[in-house]
């Protein structure tokens, strides 16, 4: 049994459904036929698979031959689907270099643009009135010309004129005369913002009972003694000797230990007494620290008291990282900069006022207790992070944490602090050559005071620093 079905189109071809039956399923299909009669198929391979099947069995054959139909017509499908996609991605590769072109072709314009341009500056700047050619009116040179001018004076006599071969050697003879001209003088110092003297700076010296002697009386025999009345020392201990040698001496009756609690304590009483004090600066120091008071008041007088100042020497590179305890189950991460006590830093009676909220009476150890840091640190957290003023560095304050033999010994005198002590297990302290051996003066504080004031009594005269 056959059947067929045929379809004419206007090109010629003809679209054909057909089947054909006998005992079992001999053929099946459609395809297309051309005017000849012929039955080409799309990707005639795939259709080789739909071919007569002699198979036993009534019926048998017939659904075999089905499955083996759907097959081919599965793989033309497929084949099919990946011509689709192999064209698309054609497309795509086709549109992308398309834009590579145009995008090199734009930046082959602009770049030829500029490269024309350069040379046209260039060409300019060469041709502009170039001394000895013909037909230049006299007094009319430019500036290249003046300058190519003063070359040519500064030529010795007989030789004559500069002359010039090729305008290479004219751009030579003017990029060198430029590359001559004097330097520009430095910028002036930045001017005094206000006149102070060192009565209006507060200087808190903090120390414990134990080095009233190893450390205290060596500030007393050097920087301290011409500074008595801006110098107030804070303590945890009554001690009758020192309050005969120095005039401000503060027992805080905190304790002597060297905990974040005691540092505190400490630094509250500080901040107490200069605000009560009235004056307009106050800088904390530790008791292993020089102070050099005249290039101290020089730094503050560059900045005027009323303004919001704080001013010191960070000990990291890089802000400190604190848990604030806003509750008793809820905390918040700050980080800020801080000064480092041992390194002595200064703030403005101005911003000393704003801090009092978080640091006048009380306060300040409670502050302490919320972030749980020591002093110096609590003192940065309630400036940087809570009133949100930066700190400003200077080189000019030094700890004993830091590579004290790095301070140049040509600019000792022009330092705010100094310090010594231990670095990397070594004796860590200025180097330089002084009235005193380094076995007589190992914190070397009394050859940097005889450097400063050579006329102290028991400073060695003639000396060689």
């Amino acid at each position: 049994m056959r059947m067929w079905m045929e379809m004419g189109m206007k090109t010629g071809m003809r679209m054909w459904m057909g089947m054909e039956m006998g005992m079992g399923m001999e053929r099946w299909g459609w395809g297309w036929r051309d005017g000849d009669g012929a039955l080409p198929t799309p990707r005639g391979h795939a259709w080789r698979r739909c071919r007569r099947l002699s198979l036993p069995g009534r019926g048998g054959g017939s659904l075999k031959a089905a499955a083996a139909a759907r097959r081919g017509t599965a793989e033309v499908r497929s084949e099919r689907g990946r011509w689709r996609r192999g064209a698309e991605r054609g497309r795509a590769v086709e549109v992308a270099a398309r834009r590579r072109r145009r995008m090199l072709k734009s930046c082959g314009r602009k770049l030829l643009l500029s490269l024309v341009g350069s040379m046209f500056t260039c060409l300019l700047v060469l041709m502009v009135e170039p001394p000895g050619r013909p037909g230049l009116a006299r007094g009319e040179a430019g500036g290249a010309q003046r300058a190519l001018q003063s070359l040519g004076a500064a030529r010795p006599a007989g030789q004559g004129a500069p002359g010039f071969r090729s305008f290479a050697d004219y751009f030579g003879r003017l990029s060198r005369a430029r590359r001559e001209l004097p330097a520009a003088p430095p910028s002036p110092p930045r001017p005094p913002a206000e006149d102070i003297s060192p009565r209006d700076v507060f200087i808190a010296v903090k120390t414990t009972k134990k080095f009233h002697k190893a450390r205290l009386e060596l500030l007393l025999d050097t920087w301290i003694s011409r500074n008595r009345d801006m110098t107030f020392i804070f303590t945890d201990g009554e001690d009758e000797e020192l309050k005969k040698q120095a005039r401000n001496v503060i027992n805080t009756n905190c304790s002597a230990a060297h905990s974040r609690q005691a540092l505190s304590c400490k630094m509250a009483v500080e901040y107490d007494k200069f605000i009560e004090s009235g004056r307009k600066w106050f800088c904390h120091v530790d008791d292993d620290n020089y102070v050099n008071v005249r290039t101290l008041v020089k730094l503050l007088s560059s900045y005027p008291h009323t303004q919001d100042i704080y001013i010191g020497k960070p000990s990291l590179d890089r802000p400190i990282q604190a848990t604030e305890r806003i509750s008793e189950n809820k905390m918040h991460p700050v980080h800020f900069w801080f000064a480092t006590g041992g390194a002595g830093f200064c703030i403005s009676r101005g911003l000393a006022l704003k801090m009092s909220p978080w640091a006048s009476g009380g306060h300040f150890m409670s502050t302490a207790e919320k972030i749980r840091l020591p002093d110096d640190c609590t003192i940065g957290y309630i400036i940087e992070s809570v009133l949100g003023v930066k700190l400003i560095r200077s080189n000019l304050f030094h700890s004993h944490l830091e590579n004290l033999h790095q301070v140049p010994k040509t600019e000792i005198h022009k330092q705010v602090t100094l310090s010594y002590g231990m670095f990397e297990n070594k004796r860590n302290s200025i180097h330089m050559k002084g009235a005193f051996s380094v076995e007589e003066d190992p914190s070397r504080f009394r050859s940097v005071h005889c450097l400063l004031y050579p006329d102290t009594p028991w400073c060695p005269s003639n000396v060689v620093y």
